[in-house]
Order: C-alpha cells, then sequence, then structure tokens
C-alpha cells in the first residue's frame, strides 16, 4: 500500500485491522501521520494509546480491546505483527507507507481554508515566524478561526501587536516529561505557561510517564536489570540509568507509579477531566 491508497481508505472508511508501518521523510510528516490516525481511530470508535513496545498491547482475552495502538520509534524492524497497531517510525528495513513531506506551500493552503479572512502574504509571514512549530501554528489558528473571515484582519492584527507571534516555543511534550523525571522544576513552569500551544495531549503525557517511571523503578531498584530485561536497546538502557536515575527514591518511585496506574481508571470511570489531568499529574509528581 502507498500513501495514496492510504488516504483513499481513510476517505471511504475502509481501514482495515491490519498492522501498518509508516516511515516518516521528515519532521514535518508527522503533521499528516498525526491527522491520518487521528481518523482512523474516530472511524473506527477506538482510544488511540501510545505505547513503546508490543509488551504493552493487550492479550485477547474476554474483554475486547477498544484501542489502536500508535508507536512512534526512530529505527523499526520487528516483524511481529499486531492488529489495530501502527508504527511510525524513521527507518525500516519493512514493507512501509512512506508519509510525505509537507511542503510549505501545501501547509500554507491548509491554513488558508482555516482562516480564509487572512491574505496570503499574511499567512507567508506567519509560516516564516513559526518556522517547523507546526502544531503551535494549527492551534494559533484554530482559535482565530473561530472569528468569521470579516473579523479575522482585525483579530490578526490586534494578535500582531501584542506580540503573540514572536517568541515561537519549540518546547514540546518530552520537554515536559523529561522535566518532571528530573524534577526540573523551572522548566515545567516555563512548558506549563506555553502548554496552550504545544501538542501536548494529557493521556499521550500519562502514557510517557508511566512507561518512563515504570522503566527507572526496574533500573534503579534492580541492580542485575538488563536491556533485554525492558526489551530496550542497550543505548535506551544506558541513557535511562545514566540521566534519569536518582532524582526520586524508591519509595517515592513507587507512590508516584501506584497514582499513574490509578489515574486512568479515575479518568475513566471517577469523572477526572482530561484537561485538568496535566496539571494534576504535575501537583501530584513534584508536590511532594
Amino acid at each position: 500500500m502507498d500513501i495514496k491508497e492510504l488516504k483513499n481508505r481513510i476517505e471511504t472508511n475502509t481501514v482495515s485491522n491490519e498492522m501498518m508501518i509508516w516511515k516518516l521523510e521528515d519532521e514535518s510528516s508527522f503533521v499528516v501521520a498525526r491527522q491520518y490516525y487521528h481518523r482512523i481511530a474516530e472511524q473506527k470508535k477506538l482510544n488511540i494509546k501510545l505505547i513503546d513496545s508490543f509488551s504493552e498491547i493487550a492479550s485477547q482475552g474476554f474483554i475486547e480491546d477498544d484501542n489502536l495502538y500508535v508507536m512512534i520509534t526512530k529505527d523499526f524492524n520487528d516483524k511481529t505483527i499486531k492488529e489495530n497497531c501502527i508504527i511510525i517510525c524513521n527507518t525500516t528495513k519493512l514493507n512501509c507507507i512512506k508519509i510525505p513531506k509537507l511542503e510549505q506551500w501545501q501547509f500554507e493552503d491548509y491554513i488558508s481554508e482555516k482562516v480564509k479572512g487572512l491574505n496570503r502574504d499574511e499567512i507567508q509571514w506567519l509560516s516564516s515566524q513559526y518556522g517547523v512549530n507546526y502544531f503551535r501554528f494549527l492551534n494559533d489558528m484554530e482559535k482565530l478561526s473561530i472569528f468569521e473571515p470579516e473579523i479575522q484582519p482585525f483579530i490578526y492584527k490586534l494578535l500582531l501587536d501584542e506580540g503573540r507571534f514572536r517568541d515561537i516555543t519549540s518546547l514540546n511534550i518530552w520537554d515536559l516529561s523529561n522535566s518532571i523525571l528530573k524534577k526540573d522544576r523551572n522548566l515545567v513552569k516555563k512548558v506549563l505557561e506555553v502548554i496552550q500551544y504545544i501538542d501536548v495531549e494529557p493521556i499521550g503525557l500519562l502514557t510517557v510517564l508511566y512507561n518512563n517511571f515504570k522503566r527507572i523503578i526496574t533500573i534503579q531498584m534492580n541492580p542485575g536489570c538488563t536491556a533485554q530485561d525492558l526489551n530496550i536497546s542497550d543505548k535506551q538502557f544506558y541513557a535511562i540509568k545514566k540521566n534519569n536515575c536518582g532524582y526520586y527514591s524508591n519509595n517515592r518511585l513507587i507512590e508516584i507509579f501506584n497514582m499513574l496506574t490509578d489515574l486512568e481508571y479515575k479518568f475513566k470511570f471517577e469523572g477526572l477531566p482530561q484537561n485538568k489531568l496535566i496539571d494534576y499529574m504535575v501537583c501530584k509528581i513534584l508536590g511532594d
């Protein structure tokens, strides 16, 4: 299957349950990939679950699995097949669908459809300010698009005069996750100040933190642990051991892990709003 056939299947709602490997051409390709897997999940009525390895995929049982598993990794060459699973990678030797890079004019055309009140020069200028911060650009234009086209130029001028389109942030979900793991409260504060402009999904952050703390616990509390035990590369293992261990005591790590384990239940069954998840996690982890 190539990108044209994938696009056609998404448009006709005929995407099968077969596992797919998507290879990104460059950083901008992820904008396309993200739109595609969100559309697939919506059509199939599945929840998106970000994973680091196949071990996180629920085994077949009596409970129906309602997840679309998405693994984002640099390199992928595992021939294991899993249903309703999308692998997004930079390199692979396996059969894959190549997700093309997003040309600047394509992105500007897409933005033009959202904010019809802005002319091409204004959109091109904005595009030059945001650079590769595609998700912040999209977020800001989504907010502008709620106004009628005839009002958009006035709102754009107002935001421009306020300096809204200067000093575009390059912070992302990994900065937030790493700053929490290292108890870097200053960086956490900086990320939270611009959180509305960053592509950080609360459930995605929960998944990232859960997996990272699980690995830190295993490495920090088990001196004999190896990369093979965690099904990760030696490079990943030593990076975690060197950069992430030692910031929390063993008891505190267990408390945090238990909290993260319970959090999905609180979100699904006890009414914890998704828009409160990030603040809740930060306070619970760093509020010791």
